[in-house]
């Protein structure tokens, strides 16, 4: 019965020191934006986050996932549902793909790409 009771506990303490894992978070940071002064412009520097390598209008395109992010229909679908001018933060074309979240399960911002689309929103979401 002792060596029953020791083997028990043993197992159960091994199965405790296995559980306790801490994975360590480390925050991204989003970098400022240096656009030279000049104002962050929609169609040159918001839109081709959307098509370059294929990354958002893969899934968000005419017949797929909304809001469609192609060129031609892109700004139009954004600010209508997806831009808080606001707290630039809270909207959701920012905050959904964003590196700091997990609420999109498939692509997301690289950091910059992040801070890019935020200097946008809080420069009033220009269509430029």
């Amino acid at each position: 019965m002792k060596k029953r009771t020791i083997f028990l506990i043993s197992v159960l303490f091994a199965l405790f020191m296995n559980g306790c894992k801490y994975d360590f978070i480390i925050p991204v940071t989003v970098p400022p934006v240096d656009n030279g002064g000049n104002p962050v412009s929609f169609s040159t520097q918001i839109a081709t986050i959307f098509s370059t390598a294929n990354k958002c209008i893969a899934c968000h395109k005419p017949g797929g996932e909304s809001p469609d992010l192609t060129a031609t229909a892109a700004y139009s679908q954004i600010t209508s549902k997806y831009v808080d001018a606001g707290t630039p933060e809270n909207s959701k074309i920012y905050s959904i793909p964003s590196p700091t979240t997990s609420a999109h399960s498939w692509k997301k911002y690289t950091a910059g790409e992040a801070a890019l689309v935020l200097a946008w929103i809080r420069e009033g979401a220009k269509n430029n």
